[in-house]
């Protein structure tokens, strides 16, 4: 089914209740329908249809949604762009997606400015918070739609969705998601909206460019609930409107939930609302988590998941964080809280050793998962492509063993991403960088576990004479890469250490540079 019948069908069952809002809109489903509809409309005055790429770079917005399902309607792919990622970043994701029609606000106009003229397959770049000279803006290209339905011919393989994601190499990789991958996750993890149920609030505050963040778009419409949208983070705002919304329901990753339970005054706060949290897209800290437990008195829940895996694969239920049952109860769980629980039941999960072979109960191999829900390719790569699905399973880089209860422990990974705060660093363009610096050599970056970030990146460099600041350092790696890449450490060393095929081992690195009691 197409994507875009998910709003459809909430919009005949409870038209007037509040599907989104912000700060300062609200609209009901029944609104939320129509501004998709006639947006839709317009795209089709574009010859926006089928074949064709929506691009956006902004934060979280009501805007976001309606642009995410009027593309659905006509049957383009929607393609939301990391606004974090320098300008070389973007123009490979905006040419390599093939983006026709892009929307930006207003704090990236000037980088739209500058990668302008290496983006030839943009046609059109509409305003979405702004007005400027040679753009128009989204709300008069929506009054230049009908209310016309409008009835794409799409296949359940079309692509609806295309995010990016780091992965080992130095550029970002378009993860291709299909109408059959989200309708699979949302079927399969949501229940239809109820009309006479008391009304459900999410509150979004991850990015939408996010897989976490661009599932928020379509799971909870399909239940009815309200989109609470944060255009980013902030822990102050976030409790504030958990109070003034009575939200109900919110993902974060792990540095959120840090960041909230820090507020000076968090006690001060109505929380009494909230009946989930759900947390994850990086490692959580043993210690964090433990805390979480003690001050929010909601159900916690770990989810595990990846951009290819259509999010969720495995979750650590509300009833796996309740420390209220005898002492060797509680222990089990202590050990469980390390875990991230069990595998969803519409995803066959295996952990594969050499050649594909599963492996048994207790012994770690690699993750590796098959079903609906698994991506359709990395767009133009078709050799990571094949790399990543073969023998019928997608290939997560994921290392992990199953406990004689079913519950999935994630041990490391094959390929050495570092995930700061939710987010896939790649080691490689970070090693490249610093080895243009006139006073390394060689670099290798490792990430390294981090109480706030769950990791962070350590950068292990070679070097003669005089070694620069870690501000000079820093500095350098910012003039090319986002900020948030940036190494929060450097060592020194004479030589890297290498195996006999010449390969910087970099099990050996972290042996030397990461506490044992943090492994």
């Amino acid at each position: 089914m197409n994507t875009s019948e998910f709003l459809t069908i909430t919009a005949a069952i409870v038209p007037d209740r509040v599907a989104i809002l912000d700060t300062d809109k609200r609209y009901t489903y029944g609104e939320l329908h129509a501004r998709a509809q006639r947006l839709a409309n317009a795209f089709k005055t574009l010859g926006v249809g089928k074949g064709h790429n929506v691009g956006v770079m902004a934060v979280n917005s009501t805007e976001f949604i309606e642009l995410y399902y009027a593309s659905a309607i006509v049957g383009a792919t929607f393609v939301p762009l990391n606004y974090r990622a320098k300008t070389e970043e973007l123009a490979y994701m905006i040419n390599t997606a093939e983006v026709n029609l892009l929307f930006i606000s207003e704090r990236y106009q000037p980088l739209l400015a500058e990668i302008r003229p290496e983006i030839p397959k943009v046609e059109h770049a509409y305003a979405l918070d702004f007005t400027a000279d040679g753009f128009e803006s989204i709300d008069d290209l929506r009054a230049q739609g009908s209310d016309d339905p409008i009835f794409a011919e799409t296949e359940d393989d079309d692509a609806t969705l295309v995010i990016y994601t780091s992965g080992t190499t130095a550029l970002p990789k378009g993860v291709v998601l299909t109408h059959k991958t989200l309708s699979a996750y949302v079927l399969n993890t949501q229940n239809p909206a109820d009309p006479v149920a008391e009304p459900e609030t999410n509150l979004v505050a991850v990015p939408m460019f996010h897989v976490a963040g661009a599932t928020q778009m379509i799971g909870p419409i399909f239940s009815g609930r309200t989109l609470a949208i944060m255009p980013q983070f902030a822990p102050e705002a976030w409790l504030q409107m958990v109070q003034d919304e009575h939200v109900t329901h919110s993902f974060m990753v792990p540095t959120m939930l840090k960041r909230l339970m820090d507020v000076e005054n968090f006690e001060s706060y109505d929380l009494s609302s909230l009946q989930l949290i759900t947390y994850g897209a990086a490692p959580m800290p043993f210690e964090i988590v433990r805390q979480a437990i003690d001050v929010f008195d909601c159900g916690l829940m770990n989810a595990y998941g990846q951009t290819e895996s259509t999010s969720t694969m495995s979750y650590l239920g509300p009833d796996d964080h309740q420390l209220d049952g005898t002492p060797e109860e509680n222990d089990l769980k202590i050990k469980r809280l390390r875990s991230v629980g069990r595998t969803m039941p519409d995803l066959d999960v295996g952990i594969l050793g050499a050649k594909d072979r599963e492996l048994p109960q207790g012994e770690p191999g690699e993750i590796c998962i098959r079903g609906d829900r698994v991506m359709r390719e990395y767009q133009g790569r078709e050799e990571e492509t094949a790399e990543a699905m073969h023998g019928d399973w997608l290939h997560t880089g994921d290392v992990g063993y199953f406990d004689e209860d079913g519950y999935l422990f994630i041990t490391g990974r094959i390929k050495d991403l570092v995930i700061r705060g939710g987010e896939n660093i790649a080691p490689a363009e970070i090693e490249q960088v610093l080895e243009d610096h006139e006073s390394i050599s060689e670099a290798a970056v490792i990430g390294v576990p981090d109480v706030e970030w769950g990791e962070v990146v350590l950068a292990v460099v070679v070097g003669g004479g005089e070694h620069p600041s870690f501000d000079n350092l820093t500095a350098h790696v910012k003039s090319q890469l986002a900020s948030y890449k940036a190494p929060a450490r450097y060592e020194w060393v004479d030589e890297l250490p290498r195996n006999v095929m010449g390969k910087v081992t970099k099990n050996d690195l972290r042996d030397q540079f990461v506490p044992a009691e943090q492994v």
